[in-house]
């Protein structure tokens, strides 16, 4: 076991260096196959359902023919909650609809699966151009757009459907990034959308992966509107910060990762105060969940808050598998029970 760790362990380490396989689809989003196989407890053995603030309400393990597939680094809903586009850090979309029974995920349809456009209309290619990590859909003129960040890169970049995204071509968001200069794998990681009505006005906002200022905090940035500029988010636990998205109520959650050779990886999910959220401002929160391998999780980098149907607000998280047979693509859903609902945080 000992020896799968660190294998498992070298495979993180380098995913972020690796090429982007080869592209082979056509123009425009094409059919992909995908296997899932269900999973009904988050703890491995156990029976327990309520996790922090949040309850589980089931997961997948996807598995395709396509040997290309997977590499999950972010997600998002469309307005139905059920309808979602993913990306891969080596540069697909993903599409699909999440199937539900009972309030949990059982299942997806629709599957398709296509390559992001540079510029000129041509794949992204090589993974230092398509090392695409976080993304947050919205709508602009009536269009489908997303919004991407791409780490290595360390852009932030704005598609917009034409007449879908797979034939969509970027546009780069400008920001002030004055300071240090951001780290070429640990760079911009997380882009979150600000709710319209708040006091960011519907901005991006950024956070690196393991870019730090001064104090050795994570470097972030509201991209635009009037309180637009940089702040830092406590960096505690040795954790980085993969993905987040906002909440109803405000608050900014973040995904975390940490990696411990040779025990393997842990998670954690942190909610961050969103009035906190300022030019200048060091912000923390607390941690309302946190999972080790005694649970159902991989190299989780994916986070996306959602309201489902029944208007309960999902939260969906995805795992990066660096398109390796040691690891796992997975998505896992929990419904939020509000803050302050956490009898205890830990997975253990």
């Amino acid at each position: 076991m000992k020896g799968v760790r660190a294998a498992f362990a070298a495979l993180l380490l380098a995913g972020s260096t690796a090429l982007a396989p080869s592209l082979t689809f056509a123009a425009g989003f094409e059919p992909e196959t995908i296997r899932t196989s269900r999973i009904d407890q988050f703890l491995i053995g156990r029976s327990q359902t309520q996790f922090g603030e949040f309850e589980f309400a089931g997961g997948l393990i996807l598995t395709s023919p396509n040997r290309q597939f997977g590499g999950l680094s972010g997600i998002d809903f469309g307005p139905d909650g059920k309808s979602f586009v993913a990306i891969s850090d080596t540069g697909y979309w993903f599409r699909g609809t999440a199937e539900r029974e009972a309030g949990r995920l059982v299942g997806l349809s629709d599957t398709r699966w296509a390559p992001m456009l540079n510029a000129k209309g041509q794949p992204l290619g090589l993974k230092h151009d398509a090392d695409a990590e976080g993304l947050r859909l919205t709508t602009i003129d009536g269009r489908e757009a997303a919004y991407v960040s791409f780490e290595q890169a360390n852009e932030l970049r704005l598609y917009r459907a034409d007449p879908d995204l797979a034939l969509a071509r970027p546009e780069v968001i400008k920001f002030n990034r004055a300071g240090r200069k951001l780290v070429g794998n640990r760079g911009l990681e997380t882009v979150a959308l600000a709710p319209a009505n708040g006091p960011l006005k519907g901005s991006p906002v950024l956070v690196a992966e393991r870019s730090l200022d001064k104090a050795r905090n994570h470097r972030a940035w509201i991209v635009r509107g009037p309180l637009a500029g940089a702040f830092s988010v406590v960096r505690s636990g040795d954790y980085d910060v993969t993905d987040g998205a906002f909440l109803p109520n405000g608050d900014l959650l973040i995904l975390e990762r940490r990696l411990v050779v040779p025990y393997g990886v842990g998670m954690r999910l942190r909610r961050l105060p969103g009035d906190a959220i300022r030019p200048g401002a060091v912000v923390d929160g607390p941690v309302v969940m946190e999972a080790d391998m005694l649970a159902q999780i991989d190299n989780m980098e994916g986070l996306a808050v959602s309201t489902d149907p029944d208007g309960r607000t999902r939260i969906t998280l995805v795992s990066d598998d660096n398109v390796s047979i040691l690891q796992r693509t997975l998505m896992l859903e929990f419904l939020w029970q509000g803050p302050g609902t956490a009898s205890g945080t830990a997975v253990n």
